[in-house]
């Protein structure tokens, strides 16, 4: 019979001189991003400031031992974190090369003896395709320098996703002296503790995490904050009728919004990043000292309903101009790729949600500073802090359509703003490229447009790889494509795939196989701007560029524009 243990070990223990760790070819690839790391460096850096004894937790994992070796292991569940883990501590490494505890984190990463003529050993093994990759510019001594010089463009999503995050991680860790690194790598691998499954076998090891991960077996916060405020209401017909309120919200908002409405009612009232589980972070800064029936009728019910109507996008009847104005802020608010604007958005439309003019007003000075936020790449933490900061002026009722309010962009980020937008935007992230044309295309159609199509693609006019003897080598130089391939004036939206064959037609062959629909039409009103011109060289290119910065800036208030330089 198969025997499964699970303990708490430390980061030193789990990366202890025995052990190694492979992922199996059937597990996906690396897919944590920088904003993963950027909250996880967060929490941790924020942990040791002010937790001066106790350990951090960083979850599970769950292996498979070998069964011809007892220290080495499949890993089932726990991919993310490990090679996360290994990332960080490789640029901890990194950061204290010639400095006091040189070397000291290398024997986490791939420790090697030199007496012995043993070349470093990694202490985790990715997946095939990824592996080499891996070990030559994270897990050698000295990868990491090499890492900064590969081109990105070359590298997978998964080698694209390890760069990112090393970089980042580098660029964290560069703010602090060798003192405080050192400190801080003691801190990881002393005191982070991680549940540590174990079994022989993999079949019993998927077992245990299927059974970790049955969502429908899950105890929520909001079941456990639930048994912990209706059972404090004595009365027991108040409590089947409170009780029955508390049914009618979770079904309302379905049980994931439903339980996502706790950690943003506890982002409301605390204004800060949660550092505990939303159980313990809401029970001190809502129901503590409180009533369970005002828990419920003054804030659950009222917050509730803010997040009913936002999610939905259902503000009142949607019959007037403003009515529509607002729903379809909180349509494009909803497009984000990440969440901490809700909170604002649910006290907005709590305090003036009895007045269209006014909600629309905050409504769009919030989606022009998530606009901002998430075109600078700006992430998790430095977006809390952000938001943080709102939320205290709303409660301290400043007037926050005001320039300069907490809600407003300052003018050095409108213009970095503008730079941003002035870029080679197709390289940026998908979620930012994606928004920006999107959007783009709202102000040039007018807000009028579905943009529910089933495939939406962003596509080069001038293609990214025209065949030396296409046409377009004719009216381009190779310093010109480099220059405008991937930027705003010569990208535009399609509404399905294409063949990629098609996208080095001449142009006016692509306009007619390749822009236009079965109905001979373009959905996209940034798509129609192109059809309308004949030619397609560095001249309309960069008079594009500059007409869609000057769209961009006048609806999203953005000054600056004469100090771009196109």
């Amino acid at each position: 019979m198969n025997s499964i243990t699970g303990q708490d070990k430390k980061v030193h223990e789990i990366f202890s001189k025995e052990n190694k760790f492979n992922i199996p070819e059937y597990q996906r690839p690396y897919s944590w991003g920088v904003d993963q790391c950027d909250e996880l460096l967060g929490d941790l850096i924020g942990f040791q400031k002010e937790e001066e004894s106790d350990d951090y937790f960083l979850g599970s994992i769950v292996v498979a031992k070998s069964y011809d070796d007892n220290f080495t292991f499949d890993v089932v569940d726990g991919q993310q974190r490990l090679t996360t883990l290994t990332i960080l501590l490789s640029a901890i490494s990194h950061c204290l090369r010639g400095e006091k505890g040189e070397g000291a984190f290398e024997k986490y990463v791939a420790p090697s003896d030199v007496s012995l003529n043993i070349p470093p050993q990694p202490k985790l093994y990715l997946r095939k395709n990824d592996r080499d990759f891996f070990k030559k510019f994270i897990q050698d001594p000295g990868g990491i320098e090499e890492l900064k010089s590969v081109k990105e463009s070359s590298l997978k999503d998964s080698q694209l996703n390890i760069y990112n995050n090393a970089m980042f991680f580098l660029a964290r860790l560069g703010g602090m002296d060798s003192k405080e690194v050192l400190e801080f790598g003691r801190f990881v691998v002393a005191r982070c503790v991680v549940v540590f499954v174990t079994t022989q076998g993999i079949e019993t090891a998927y077992r245990i995490f299927s059974v970790m991960n049955d969502r429908g077996l899950d105890l929520q916060a909001c079941d456990l904050l639930k048994a912990e405020i209706i059972s404090k209401i004595e009365n027991s017909e108040e409590r089947t009728d409170y009780n029955e309120i508390w049914e009618e919200m979770e079904e309302r908002l379905g049980r994931d919004s439903f339980n996502s409405l706790f950690p943003y009612v506890r982002m409301i009232k605390a204004k800060s990043k949660a550092r505990k589980s939303t159980v313990e972070e809401f029970r001190r800064e809502i129901v503590k000292g409180c009533d369970p029936k005002s828990v419920v009728n003054d804030t659950l019910l009222p917050y509730s309903e803010a997040l009913t109507l936002i999610n939905h996008q259902c503000y009142q009847d949607g019959g007037s101009e403003e009515e529509k104005k607002i729903n379809q802020l909180l349509t494009w608010l909803g497009r984000l790729n990440n969440s901490d604007w809700v909170p604002v958005a649910m006290e907005l439309v709590r305090i003036f949600g009895n007045d269209p003019k006014i909600l629309l007003s905050h409504l769009e000075k919030l989606e022009r500073l998530a606009a901002a936020i998430l075109i600078r790449g700006s992430y998790v933490n430095s977006r809390i802090k952000r938001y943080s900061r709102v939320l205290t002026a709303i409660e301290a009722r400043e007037d926050l359509l005001q320039a300069g309010s907490a809600l407003d962009i300052a003018e050095e980020t409108q213009l970095e703003v503008l730079k941003y937008l002035n870029g080679n935007v197709y390289w940026y992230a998908g979620p930012i490229k994606s928004y920006v044309m999107l959007r783009l295309d709202s102000f040039l159609s007018g807000e009028g447009v579905d943009y529910e199509h089933s495939v939406t693609t962003i596509e080069h006019v001038l293609p990214q790889n025209p065949k030396k003897e296409s046409v377009w080598n004719q009216d381009w130089s190779e310093d010109e494509r480099v220059k405008w391939t991937h930027r705003l004036g010569n990208l535009v939206l399609l509404s399905r795939n294409k063949n990629p064959q098609a996208s080095n037609h001449d142009f006016k062959k692509k306009k007619e196989v390749y822009f236009k629909t079965d109905k001979g039409v373009s959905p996209y009103a940034c798509t129609t701007q192109v059809l309308n011109h004949e030619t397609w060289t560095p001249k309309e290119v960069e008079e594009r560029q500059r007409d869609v910065l000057k769209v961009l800036a006048n609806n999203w208030s953005l000054k600056g524009i004469e100090l771009v330089e196109i």
